[in-house]
């Protein structure tokens, strides 16, 4: 939600896919990420010192307007139109 409003933000990945995407948020200067885990003070400190920088706001507002609102229904209908329904 963070990207689609332009907003920088802080990821703090626990498990499965959020590693994934914490690294995606760095990698696109979108914001920042911690270490898995508890942060401590120190890491969320840099953490925040990385996602205010002016650069990461204005590279999060021009991020925004790629990020695609309809996607639930893009997948539903792919998948009603390609996948063959399992005769009963």
């Amino acid at each position: 939600m963070a990207a689609r409003a332009g907003a920088p933000q802080v990821v703090v990945p626990q498990m499965y896919d959020q590693h994934y995407f914490a690294a995606r948020v760095r990698d696109l200067g979108l914001g920042a990420a911690t270490e898995p885990g508890v942060p401590t003070a120190e890491a969320l400190t840099s953490a925040l010192d990385v996602a205010l920088r002016p650069g990461v706001a204005m590279r999060a507002r021009e991020f925004s307007g790629k990020v695609r609102s309809d996607g639930a229904s893009v997948a539903a209908r792919h998948l009603l139109t390609t996948v063959p329904l399992a005769s009963a």
